[in-house]
């Protein structure tokens, strides 16, 4: 099969597809608390700031695995990586049918996150083994859907679980899923470097991975990219946490509209991400002010979400701000593989997304801090994360687009 110009085999798909799909399962696992972070908070009694450290929980493990999940990765190959995340995160969010306190429910979701932490490293490994330089921005413009359609697969299913027996059986249906998956990972998920490179891979000491990990924090291009992401990934997690309670808690939608208005968020999010996907690979040369752009849209889309009184208005709103949530971050995904060689992609992508993380980790738990600080005062949530999506455009700029690596 021919692509735009790029020949593309049947095994290329498929591991793609997986992938895809393993991708997408992880955000639907992650995402599964915000659509009934209200009913949550009340069975068990929390407080906003304890509600926000939900999400906060599964970032603590999420970011905790990004480096020994992209060492992983590099030495045992993606296919082993990802068939044991599949099984992680699957039990993690099935427990939480079990949950009965906050310490209970806190300690399952940094399992969740822990579960999660290699999918990352082990996906954009995949891709950049299986695609050439000239595709991959395309190739990882369509895996970047899989966020937005994970986001808006759990708001649309975990509402009417929830709605039709209780949020815990959400939890447990949810948490069937990948288990499900896993078969078909099992037959179809293939790796592309032999057995015998993957055998020299795990004869490496661990002393050579940190020697590796040492000299990315060198790399200031990659730096420079990691503390861009934290920011971005702060406003654009941010945003799917606190949305859904904002809406139905300042504007009185209820938890199934709310869903499905933030199923639009992730749909517009996913139908822009290959077109990104593309520009990042017309404009090879220009990334850094293509994703400073994007940014800097999200900061004004950000304002009027929070300022809004008007709930019809949400229609339109809601799709606008799911563009700019995500749009900059298959292009910010692509770089990372242009700023180091293929041999370390899968530990640069752990070591950049365990730093991005780190802004998913803060941000729900700072924002539920400032609500209960200003009674529940969301202009100056999303304030804040606005503030976020322009220190993130602002910082991208300072690449040095003259150091970026050629990789074929």
């Amino acid at each position: 099969m021919n692509i735009r110009g790029i020949e593309i085999t049947k095994t290329q798909i498929g591991v793609f597809l997986m992938v895809w799909a393993i991708y997408l399962l992880s955000f639907t696992e992650r995402l599964a608390l915000p659509p009934v972070l209200p009913l949550i908070a009340r069975d068990l009694k929390l407080s906003a700031a304890q509600a926000g450290s939900y999400m906060t929980a599964f970032y603590i493990g999420y970011v905790c695995t990004q480096l020994p999940g992209g060492l992983l990765t590099d030495r045992f190959g993606y296919r082993r990586v990802l068939l044991g995340s599949l099984l992680a995160i699957g039990g993690s969010t099935a427990l939480m049918y079990t949950v009965s306190s906050y310490e209970m429910g806190f300690f399952f979701r940094v399992l969740a996150g822990v579960g999660s932490g290699s999918i990352f490293s082990s996906c954009m490994r995949a891709i950049f083994e299986w695609f050439p330089g000239k595709g991959r921005g395309t190739a990882v413009g369509i895996l970047q859907t899989a966020t937005s359609f994970g986001l808006m697969f759990a708001n649309l299913l975990i509402p009417f679980v929830s709605r039709e027996h209780d949020w815990r059986v959400a939890f447990l249906v949810t948490g069937i899923l990948p288990l499900f998956v896993l078969g078909f990972a099992w037959l179809f998920l293939k790796e592309r470097s032999t057995a015998e490179e993957r055998a020299e891979k795990r004869q490496t000491q661990p002393a050579e991975f940190w020697k590796d990990v040492l000299s990315l924090t060198k790399n200031r291009n990659l730096m420079v990219l990691a503390l861009s992401g934290f920011f971005a990934m702060a406003a654009t997690w941010g945003t799917a946490t606190w949305a859904n309670t904002y809406m139905n808690k300042s504007l009185n939608v209820s938890l199934v509209t709310a869903g499905a208005l933030m199923s639009t968020y992730g749909l517009a999010g996913a139908l822009c991400k290959p077109i990104s996907g593309i520009l990042a690979d017309l404009f090879y040369n220009k990334k850094k002010y293509l994703i400073s752009i994007l940014l800097f849209c999200l900061v004004p889309s950000l304002l009027w979400f929070g300022s809004n009184t008007n709930a019809q208005l949400l229609y339109i709103l809601v799709p606008i701000l799911g563009i700019f949530a995500f749009v900059y971050s298959p292009v910010m995904n692509t770089l990372i593989g242009e700023l180091v060689p293929l041999r370390l992609a899968g530990t640069a992508a752990g070591f950049v997304n365990a730093c991005w993380q780190l802004g998913s980790l803060f941000a729900p738990f700072t924002i539920g801090l400032a609500l209960d600080l200003t009674n529940n005062n969301y202009f100056y949530a999303f304030a804040i994360l606005a503030l976020c999506a322009f220190l993130s455009g602002v910082t991208i700029l300072f690449i040095r687009q003259d150091h970026i690596v050629k990789t074929v």
